[in-house]
């Protein structure tokens, strides 16, 4: 929670800083983004359509591209019945996995805090509940995190990609990041670091 605290506390002192010394840089157009997005769903997922958007305003630009993956999975879970006892029923809990490019070239240098803060941190904490850890994955760097809760599950993986691109993965419903790990392996990321 601290580490998260820290995290958003130094987002918006970097963005704040950016504003005030914004120069325009021309961000990659989010349909050139969207070719980078995994197309390949992960078994029993269903790729939905992907979606994205570029923005300017005052000399700050961003462009974001983004697809979903979903799926049902059955799950066996303890209900309390009409008599008051419990009873295990077999319900759907749904899948989501989400993975997002955001190229924030046009956000100004405060991002770049950012970015070193999410690449030069080397950390490791597990709990009962889950685990968050600064990781690299195909050469790049960021932060991986799973949390397991009775019902509730999720996953998320960071990763900066050519100290301009913040390509984030999020799990919901899951929280075995392997899930996430081969939707990102189908992403051609390197060419992603070269875009301008």
């Amino acid at each position: 929670m601290k580490h998260r605290l820290y995290c958003v506390l130094v987002l918006c002192c970097a963005l704040l800083a950016s504003a005030q010394t914004a120069v325009p840089v021309k961000v990659v157009h989010f349909k050139e983004l969207q070719k980078i997005l995994p197309a390949k769903a992960s078994e029993g997922f269903l790729r939905e359509k992907p979606t994205g958007q570029t923005v300017s305003s005052s000399g700050i630009s961003s462009s974001t591209a983004s697809v979903e993956f979903t799926a049902m999975k059955k799950e066996k879970q303890l209900q309390t019945m009409d008599d008051g006892k419990q009873d295990s029923v077999e319900v759907d809990v749904p899948l989501n996995a989400k993975i997002e490019i955001t190229d924030y070239a046009g956000m100004g240098e405060g991002m770049n805090a950012v970015f070193q803060m999410i690449t030069g941190m080397q950390y490791e904490n597990e709990t009962e509940d889950g685990y968050e850890k600064s990781t690299v994955f195909n050469g790049f760097k960021g932060i991986e995190k799973s949390h397991v809760q009775e019902y509730s599950r999720s996953c998320e993986l960071q990763l900066v990609v050519g100290d301009r691109f913040l390509v984030t993965a999020n799990g919901s419903g899951f929280a075995d990041a392997a899930v996430l790990h081969f939707l990102l392996n189908q992403m051609e990321l390197k060419k992603l670091e070269k875009m301008k």
